[in-house]
C-alpha cells in the first residue's frame, strides 16, 4: 500500500448570485425569452458551475414580495435533478431559504437551474435572488505549509 501524505493545499470557496425581477427577461432552457408574467413554470439555467464543483451552501432570497399570485414555488437544481439543492418551496413573501448541499460532485459542469412557478394568477411584482457557494474539487489555490 502507498503512503498517502497529509493535505498541503486548500481550495477557495467561491460565491455567485443571480437576481430576477418581475419584468426582466431571461432565456429559458428551450432558448425562448421568458418574462415571468404568466402562470406557468419558468425554467432557466441561471449560474454556470465549473466541472467538479461541489455546492457547499447558498440561499434563495425573496427581496421583494411577489404580488398577483397566491404562491410562487421555487426549486433549485440542475438538468440532472431539478430539485437537487432545494425542493419546491413557496417564496412569495420576503425572506431567505437555505439551499441544501448534497455532496454532489458536478463532474459535468451542469448549470444551476431555477424553476419558478406562480400559481393561480400571474405575478405583477417581485424580485428573487439565488446565491450559491461552491468549491472545485482537486483545485489547490493555497499552500498550507
Amino acid at each position: 500500500m502507498a503512503l498517502i501524505p497529509k493535505t498541503r493545499g486548500a481550495q477557495e470557496i467561491q460565491c455567485a448570485e443571480f437576481t430576477w425581477t418581475f419584468g426582466d427577461t431571461v432565456l429559458d432552457t428551450t432558448g425562448a425569452a421568458d418574462a415571468l408574467t404568466t402562470v406557468a413554470a419558468h425554467v432557466a439555467d441561471i449560474i454556470s458551475l465549473p466541472v467538479n464543483a461541489i455546492v457547499l451552501g447558498g440561499e434563495v432570497i425573496t427581496d421583494t414580495t411577489f404580488t398577483g399570485s397566491t404562491a410562487v414555488n421555487v426549486k433549485i437544481g440542475d438538468s440532472g435533478s431539478d430539485n437537487r439543492y432545494l425542493g419546491t418551496t413557496d417564496k412569495i413573501t420576503a425572506g431567505r431559504t437555505a439551499l441544501v448541499p448534497t455532496g454532489y460532485v458536478n463532474t459535468g459542469g451542469l448549470d444551476l437551474r431555477l424553476t419558478l412557478t406562480p400559481t393561480v394568477a400571474a405575478v405583477t411584482a417581485g424580485k428573487i435572488t439565488v446565491r450559491v457557494e461552491f468549491m472545485i474539487r482537486g483545485r489547490v489555490c493555497h499552500n498550507l505549509v
